[in-house]
């Protein structure tokens, strides 16, 4: 029996919907009709990491990201990743980024000031609901965003699906925090026309967002990325979540692709 990367990324998305507690062997192996120790195997080859140092690193970067992106207190956000008490993710956090908790949320303009240090463009943006939404999605490891796998996952797409529109881009990392090597890319659509593409239904949003716009090509969309960081800057009440970054794409009155991207606000 050989396991697609389909059902492994089901496995992934059950990680990280638990990433907060001990995933036992037993729920792997029920998951993925492999022993565990063969799943590791797999897993291991993918993503280069094992489960549990999969798990660990996805809690160290949620918290980073909840510290820089709320004001929750930093024993709030502890308990909330799944470490009981706060000496215990203190040591974890500076093992893992040489600066504890409270550092890492003070010096949280520093970790963007490399990023936003050039000149960026106008933004325009505007707070939302979006309902949510039942798309097709399949991901790749994507390194840094902006490289010629997204391209090509892409163009594989409209070979066999055409141009779906609006379709989605999930950026499931912040690649300031996480490790190139690690960051992660889905491609949504509304509906597939082949059969066995690796494509799984799924929902995406259902909440209250902050939207922005990206007018043009992709080449320049990380322009975009810091204008909208710089501005996040300068708004001390503006609170971000640490879920996943949605982008939609469409075809805009130019000919160009209009990219509105959502980033989720934290309640």
């Amino acid at each position: 029996m050989q396991i697609s990367f389909n059902e492994i990324q089901k496995i992934v998305d059950f990680i990280e919907e638990n990433f907060d507690r001990e995933i036992t062997a037993y729920e792997i192996e029920h998951l993925s009709r492999y022993s565990y120790r063969n799943f590791q195997r797999i897993f291991f080859k993918i993503f280069k990491e094992t489960i549990s140092g999969f798990q660990k690193r996805l809690r160290l970067e949620k918290s980073y990201k909840k510290l820089i992106y709320t004001t929750d207190k930093i024993s709030e956000i502890a308990w909330e990743v799944g470490y009981f008490n706060i000496q215990s993710f203190s040591k974890a956090f500076k093992k893992q980024y040489h600066i504890s908790p409270a550092e890492a949320r003070n010096q949280k303009q520093e970790i963007f000031r490399e990023f936003i240090d050039c000149e960026t463009v106008d933004l325009q943006y505007e707070i939302k609901y979006k309902d949510a939404v039942s798309v097709y999605f399949i991901f790749i490891k994507a390194k840094d965003y902006n490289n010629q796998e997204i391209n090509d996952l892409w163009a594989e797409i409209e070979q066999k699906n055409g141009n779906c529109f609006p379709s989605y881009g999930i950026v499931c990392d912040q690649p300031l925090i996480t490790n190139s090597s690690h960051c992660r890319y889905g491609a949504a659509i509304p509906q597939i026309v082949s059969e066995n593409s690796g494509f799984r239904r799924i929902e995406i949003f259902g909440g209250k967002y902050i939207r922005f716009v990206h007018d043009g090509s992709f080449d320049s969309i990380l322009e975009t990325y810091r204008s909208f960081y710089r501005f996040w800057l300068t708004q001390p009440d503006l609170l971000l979540d640490n879920s996943d970054v949605i982008e939609e794409y469409m075809p805009s009155e130019n000919g160009e692709m209009l990219t509105h991207i959502y980033f989720p606000l934290h309640s």
